[in-house]
């Protein structure tokens, strides 16, 4: 079986289990500074290492385990990690054989999400990078918001697409330059040397390059993991509140005491704020006005339509029908002609780096060289993986 076919039956577990690989781990030679960034991440959601103190814990795709460590070093009653993948549970317990400071041992239960049962609720719930918006995914979060107790939290990764897109033309841009008859390490390192430039301009990247060439440009389940924050509340809004997003976008400058009964509106303040900064996940170097949501409508729509694109272009090689992506890329083009445009009017070095982009798109005699060689474009990376707690209200 072709790993293109085990993803498109198995979703990224089959992916990863076709090559025996956990492509999620980060570099963590400097110990202090992984747990400072979980901790600035957590206290920024409304949780500083008290709020994890004596109280039960679950966490679903762990992956490596890394970010666990920080966790359970916080001392929380219990805490269970689920993790399916083979790999990544050996990575767990080596991290954890390893971890010097007191901290409470995990249950580690290694079985898919939709076989775990949980005896009690929990007081917080963790899923990170992990559920997209694939109906059975959606299906997963309602049962992850359902394991948490009232009164508890939920911490989770939201992708939208405005955030991914400079990825999704990466991975486009890697369909067309690499042969997928070639094996799977000649591949990896073919793009490693596309990449590594590009990666090495985030100074504070933390993974692997193999990894993320290996989960990113080289999954083919790599377009399924746009979750925009509309699915997300649409999906568990009814039942959970927004506590807090990072990066923080929402501003409320209401009065507390008019916040009672149906005027909290904490998921439609949250949700009206993403809207007007749509644009602002397309460069995670740059902070732009905010802007009306009706013209991010038209922006995201335009995004949407190439994300929508690379989707029928991965299922079109799944079934081996080349001829059907080369059909896209005018579509695509198209697309990106007027993204390029509007994104032009918001920042003009914006504009620059989507010309290259266009450029090396167009370009009939398209090869590795070009993608790697880009420089404004080659820079340029999204908010792809925003992260946001919600609240299970308290019962009346």
């Amino acid at each position: 079986m072709t790993s293109e076919r085990a993803a498109r039956t198995g979703g990224h577990l089959g992916y990863y289990q076709e090559h025996g690989i956990s492509p999620v781990h980060y570099q963590m030679d400097d110990v202090e500074a992984h747990f400072d960034r979980r901790d600035s991440l957590y206290r920024s959601l409304g949780l500083p290492p008290i709020a994890f103190r004596g109280l039960r814990i679950l966490e679903v795709g762990p992956g490596s385990g890394q970010n666990s460590l920080y966790v359970a070093s916080c001392g929380p009653a219990s805490y269970d990690l689920v993790e399916p993948n083979p790999k990544a549970v050996q990575q767990i317990r080596t991290g954890y054989e390893s971890l010097k400071r007191p901290h409470t041992k995990p249950n580690l239960h290694h079985l898919r999400f939709e076989s775990f049962q949980a005896a009690v609720p929990y007081d917080i719930a963790i899923c990170e990078n992990w559920l997209g918006s694939l109906p059975h995914e959606i299906e997963l979060i309602r049962k992850l918001a359902s394991l948490v107790a009232p009164g508890g939290v939920l911490v989770m990764t939201f992708t939208p697409t405005s955030g991914l897109f400079s990825n999704i033309m990466r991975r486009l841009l890697s369909l067309r330059i690499i042969d997928p008859s070639r094996g799977f390490e000649e591949r990896t390192n073919e793009l490693i040397d596309v990449f590594a430039p590009q990666l090495a301009t985030i100074a504070s990247m933390t993974r692997a390059t193999r990894d993320w060439v290996q989960d990113c440009m080289l999954n083919p389940h790599y377009f399924n993991i746009v979750i925009p924050l509309d699915t997300l509340l649409s999906a568990i809004g009814g039942d959970m509140e927004v506590l807090a997003t990072f990066p923080r976008f929402t501003p409320d400058w209401r009065w507390f005491k008019e916040l009672s009964g149906d005027d909290r509106k904490f998921n439609e303040v949250a949700l009206r704020a993403y809207r007007e900064n749509l644009h602002n996940f397309i460069d995670y170097r740059k902070v732009w006005q905010p802007r009306a949501a009706s013209a991010n409508a038209q922006l995201d729509a335009r995004l949407v339509g190439v994300h929508q694109a690379a989707i029928r272009w991965q299922s079109a090689l799944d079934h081996g029908d080349l001829a059907a992506t080369k059909c896209l890329v005018p579509e695509i083009s198209a697309l990106l002609a007027d993204i390029v445009r509007e994104l032009g009017e918001i920042d003009a070095d914006t504009g620059r780096a989507m010309e290259e982009l266009k450029t090396v798109w167009y370009h009939p005699q398209l090869d590795a060289a070009m993608v790697r060689d880009m420089k404004m474009y080659g820079s340029l990376f999204g908010r792809e993986t925003p992260y946001i707690s919600l609240t299970r209200p308290r019962a009346a």
